[in-house]
């Protein structure tokens, strides 16, 4: 089995690029990892969807990773380098052999390892797609998570019946009221997801509201 030594990674449920990691998250620092080498349109898949790896594979790879933590080195479950040449990937896998985890590599760590591990033997992998895994195009982490988050303070104002607050943002959006606060609601809800304009009059909103 080949080895990747001494680097860091950021595990979350989504893939996220080096650029769109932040100071809250858990980085890792791996002392040594299995790598792989892998085709095309595997890697393609296992990056853009939630798979179960075969069970041979799961065995193979257990406690064959181990990271750094203070002045110890743990061993970790089922956890893994691929590479299809030109991008690379941290992978975790539960016990069942699903994807619960991904990483990308820091950027001055990444060609290099690529590099190596383009000098490997090509690995087939067996696998079973169990759905998508995808993040939006073209939007960063941090749009992504904000979106989210300004969804959820609009839920809250659906579910606490704050018709005054629901009015006001829809009044702000459309230069008009709405009498009904679920039809203002889904309506608001769409344009949050679409991100226009009125996405950042009610952000400007939240955020006016959320500093007092």
């Amino acid at each position: 089995m080949n080895y990747i030594y001494d680097i860091l990674l950021n595990f979350n449920k989504k893939l996220y690029d080096f650029y769109d990691w932040n100071k809250k998250d858990k980085i890792i620092h791996i002392r040594k990892i299995p790598s792989f080498k892998i085709s095309d349109i595997d890697f393609k898949t296992l990056k853009n969807n939630i798979v179960k790896m075969d069970n041979n594979f799961l065995q193979k790879i257990n406690y064959k990773t181990q990271q750094f933590k203070k002045k110890d080195i743990f061993k970790i479950k089922y956890t893994f380098l691929i590479s299809n040449g030109k991008d690379i990937m941290g992978i975790k896998l539960n016990r069942s052999g699903i994807i619960t985890n991904k990483s990308a590599l820091c950027i001055d760590e990444r060609e290099e390892i690529i590099e190596i591990i383009n000098r490997q033997e090509e690995t087939k992998l067996k696998y079973k797609i169990i759905k998508k895994d995808t993040i939006p195009k073209f939007k960063t982490r941090f749009e992504i998570e904000n979106q989210k988050k300004i969804i959820e303070e609009l839920q809250q104002i659906y579910n606490q019946n704050n018709y005054k607050k629901m009015s006001y943002i829809y009044l702000e959006c459309y230069g008009k009221t709405e009498t009904n606060i679920e039809k203002a609601f889904n309506k608001l809800k769409k344009e949050i997801i679409k991100e226009n304009d009125n996405f950042y009059k009610i952000y400007n909103f939240f955020k006016t509201i959320n500093q007092k």
